[in-house]
């Protein structure tokens, strides 16, 4: 969905000191919003995932035209990040995205790949962990049909951050090699520095007990628009769809960067370029408030359904 302008109350990220802060070290520095000077290339290129036949109430399912387009919305970024190679470690990934309007969020059914994702697949859920079928009745989710370790990661941030719609979680093989670095991401690319002090770090032990969800919404607490999990993948968090896409893309394109400069550089950092981080911060600020570049997903978008459509066509069915 496209977000409101700055002017109506457009949500802002938080600059940080720290290029890849922990739980513990993150400290808030100045608010700088994202890309508010630049505009939308979707007011300028509408394109949209739901099929002509399929407005006003006439989609396949008979849910609302919101739900709906919450629908095509995260089974296009299930093919996306397919396309992109963000969506091919089997059936353990999961794109959660927020219904407007409701407390219900949708998911891919577990064992369904993402590059056969629809529009009509997808599942539904509400915050108390139950699966909402279509006639309005609910059951607990259950590892039959739902990925289990993600059902309380929308409530853990969604809660905490009203601005996010769209929680990605992959796990790229550049991402989880730099989540067993003690540095973490390193800013080494310009994919990097437009992520300065936004990605946030969890020691995750390879489960989902104890205060995960608490780490979880501090993790996310101040604008964070990413989190890289030790050793096992990251969340990618956006305001809608092509936000949430647009900062895995540059996760994993940072990773892959850093996992092959560091192996020109024998592993030694002294062979290593490492920007200032006075410099950083400079660069992060002028990043955000570009007139000519967005940072926020919002002109690839369109570029990117019309991809599906050549490429990956029958996700909005």
């Amino acid at each position: 969905m496209i977000r409101a302008v700055l002017a109506l109350g457009l949500p802002v990220t938080t600059a940080m000191a720290e290029a890849n802060c922990s739980l513990k070290s993150c400290a808030e520095a100045e608010v700088i919003p994202v890309s508010p000077n630049t505009p939308d290339r979707r007011l300028l290129d509408p394109v949209s995932s739901v099929l002509p036949e399929h407005t006003r109430g006439t989609n396949p399912l008979g849910v609302s035209d919101v739900e709906w387009q919450a629908r095509t919305e995260a089974a296009a970024l299930h093919r996306a990040l397919y396309l992109h190679g963000m969506g091919s470690d089997l059936a353990a990934q999961c794109v959660m995205h927020k219904i407007p309007g409701v407390d219900e969020w949708l998911m891919g059914e577990w064992g369904i790949y993402f590059e056969e994702q629809t529009a009509s697949k997808m599942l539904k859920y509400d915050f108390e962990g139950n699966l909402v079928h279509l006639n309005g009745t609910k059951e607990v989710a259950t590892a039959g049909r739902s990925n289990m370790g993600c059902i309380p990661i929308p409530p853990a941030i969604i809660k905490s951050r009203p601005d996010v719609q769209t929680v990605i979680h992959v796990h790229p093989i550049s991402v989880m090699a730099v989540g067993g670095l003690k540095s973490g991401l390193l800013p080494l690319s310009q994919a990097a520095f437009f992520l300065h002090g936004q990605v946030s770090r969890e020691d995750y032990d390879f489960t989902y007990e104890g205060s995960f969800e608490d780490s979880l919404s501090k993790g996310f607490a101040g604008g964070k628009r990413a989190m890289l999990l030790n050793h096992h993948g990251m969340y990618a968090v956006g305001r809608d769809a092509a936000e949430a896409f647009f900062v895995a893309k540059h996760v994993t394109q940072a990773c892959d960067v850093q996992v092959k400069t560091l192996a020109m550089a024998g592993g030694n950092l002294d062979n290593v370029i490492l920007p200032d981080p006075k410099m950083l911060e400079v660069q992060y600020k002028d990043m955000m408030l570009s007139t000519d570049y967005a940072y926020d997903g919002s002109r690839e978008w369109p570029g990117l359904l019309r991809q599906l459509a050549r490429e990956a066509p029958g996700y909005n069915a």
